[in-house]
């Protein structure tokens, strides 16, 4: 690696701040979606409720536009503030007969796939102003050379001016018996996130990194990811 890895770990850091700072848990609800307008007026409904407008989270809906073999569709990624936060939630949707009316009409509308939760380790930028995005689901091995490698990937294509939107690195905390992190890079447009995932592909920073993941990381799956509506908290 050209940087010490102080400095990488000191940089890793600072961004796990920066994310934390924004949402220091994110859940995510998979599901095979037959009628999208469902989902969504099942959501509306909810958030506008008694019950649904004291949920301490936001909440958006992502549509998996192409995701190899995978059955879901679409997911919910429902973001805390805090642990506190999220605790409050659960207590919330257990107790509440809006939730009750939500889970049976979203029943409806979809299928549940699968579920996890997880902690953002680098966030950096702020993903929800982005339209698209690529997220690439792994088995990494060993965390911390993962971590500090692909963070020198995207820290060279951001001095190069190849990177200028959101990217990130999550860990899963809990659910997914097959990945145990993903990535993922944000871009304004598909065009743009296509000419971004080739020129950092392109560039000679990912030939280090390749060179050194090889062997601690599994590439899983890679899908297409399309914000389609958001709830912030209220």
């Amino acid at each position: 690696m050209k940087k010490t890895i102080l400095s990488i770990f000191l940089l890793l850091a600072v961004n796990t701040a920066l994310a934390q700072g924004q949402h220091v848990l994110h859940a995510f609800y998979f599901f095979n979606v037959n009628n999208p307008a469902g989902v969504v007026a099942a959501m509306d409904k909810f958030k506008s409720s008694s019950c649904g407008s004291q949920m301490p989270a936001d909440v958006g809906l992502m549509a998996e536009t192409i995701n190899g073999s995978a059955s879901s569709t679409h997911f919910f990624i429902v973001s805390y503030e805090n642990m506190d936060d999220f605790s409050e939630a659960q207590e919330l949707v257990q107790t509440c007969a809006d939730a009750v009316i939500f889970r049976q009409e979203m029943a409806s509308a979809a299928t549940p796939v699968t579920e996890y939760a997880i902690i953002p380790a680098i966030e950096v930028g702020d993903w929800t102003q982005d339209s698209v995005f690529m997220k690439f689901d792994m088995k990494v091995n060993d965390a911390e050379l993962f971590a500090a490698s692909w963070s020198e990937l995207m820290d060279a294509n951001v001095q190069s001016g190849v990177i200028s939107n959101s990217y990130g690195l999550n860990r899963i905390l809990l659910g997914n018996s097959e990945a145990t992190h993903f990535v993922y890079l944000g871009a304004q447009d598909f065009e743009s996130l296509v000419e971004l995932d080739t020129a950092v592909r392109g560039s000679s920073a990912f030939e280090e990194y390749r060179s050194e993941v090889g062997d601690v990381r599994e590439l899983l799956n890679t899908s297409l990811i399309t914000p389609v509506m958001n709830w912030p908290k209220d």
